[in-house]
């Protein structure tokens, strides 16, 4: 009961601590000569259209999970069939885009990231890759995985991300696969964006709770949801300190899930220093939060590895930062590029 009156507490100080992670942009969706993919979504995985903020307007400065959403705005004002017609052109447009290439790499950032910070890195770490303009495209992954805005965010943040990540990937990420055929594609991901990659590979675990919400409130029927399609690509994924455990493995029947043949290999990072994955190792939230273990210490990744003959490691222990920033600026991310040949 004590943890649940502290819980209760820190959710009532975090009410205004967070934001949601929204384009700069009124075509934030688009296309950067000569190789570069924007794809930015919401909370849901809806595609921001061209000049979204005239008909959705800015989000409420809480991140509620009930107030904001680009299909709950449609549905409601009835251009639901609009949102609808854009997604599909836009798709199509992404997959006329990328049929002539040969690599698609695709960044996907964590939690507490906006825009700008996200493209920063992005753009970071193609200094140490090796692309060619005409066989190469990159995208540029935006989802909503919020904004802290005060000292009292981070829980706000995590809480919130958790989901939207999954409805991320099931719902946006998985569609752009779905548009890419016989491709070597790179998912190259940093903590959160972890989960959506698994999502958008297999779907996740939502509760209950999350589905009606998306249904009720939000006009997005999860279990309605579009299956990864077997098109033939060559999937590889790089996790840099990926925030997901063991529950993001194992279905509703406790079995674990079963991966598509494309997905080739998985490379996480592991880093027992790395505070935020251990989540301060101490205090009473520490068990209440999404299980984060996967990329900080390798029991969990030595567990996974007798049913996963795709999984790969490198140790990043001694790195005690969390930040994207440092796991790509690292010298052992060059050699993890350096396996896949992407690097220099």
């Amino acid at each position: 009961m004590k943890n649940l009156f502290y819980i209760f507490m820190i959710s009532l100080l975090t009410s205004c601590a967070a934001v949601h992670n929204v384009p700069t942009s009124q075509v934030p969706n688009n296309f950067i000569q000569p190789n570069t993919t924007s794809s930015f979504v919401d909370q849901n995985g809806n595609f921001y259209p061209d000049n979204w903020l005239k008909k959705f307007g800015n989000p409420p400065k809480n991140a509620n999970r009930t107030e904001y959403s680009l299909m709950k705005i449609a549905a409601e004002d009835n251009f639901e069939n609009e949102l609808i017609r854009y997604e599909d052109l836009r798709l199509k447009a992404v997959e006329n885009r990328i049929k002539n290439k040969k690599r698609v790499i695709i960044f996907v950032h964590g939690i507490d990231n906006d825009y700008l910070f996200s493209l920063k890195n992005y753009n970071k770490a193609r200094e140490y890759m090796n692309l060619n303009d005409s066989r190469d495209e990159v995208m540029n992954f935006y989802w909503d995985g919020l904004v802290n805005e005060s000292l009292f965010g981070a829980a706000k943040v995590w809480v919130g991300a958790t989901t939207n990540s999954q409805m991320a990937g099931v719902f946006a990420l998985r569609r752009i696969l779905n548009v890419i055929h016989d491709k070597d594609v790179y998912l190259i991901s940093h903590s959160r964006g972890a989960s959506v990659v698994l999502s958008a590979l297999v779907n996740p675990s939502l509760k209950s709770s999350e589905i009606k919400r998306a249904q009720d409130v939000h006009h997005v029927d999860f279990t309605n949801a579009e299956a990864l399609k077997e098109n033939n690509n060559r999937i590889y994924s790089i996790m840099l300190a990926p925030a997901i455990g063991k529950i993001d493995f194992t279905q509703d029947n406790d079995s674990l899930k079963v991966f598509t043949p494309q997905l080739k290999r998985m490379h996480i990072t592991i880093n027992n220093s790395d505070y935020v994955l251990g989540k301060g190792k101490i205090g009473f939230l520490s068990k209440n939060f999404t299980a984060t273990d996967f990329g900080y210490k390798d029991d969990l990744y030595k567990e996974l590895k007798n049913t996963y003959n795709f999984l790969e490691e490198t140790d990043f222990t001694g790195q005690d930062s969390h930040e994207f920033r440092r796991y790509i600026t690292n010298p052992k991310f060059v050699s993890i590029l350096k396996e896949f040949k992407l690097n220099k």
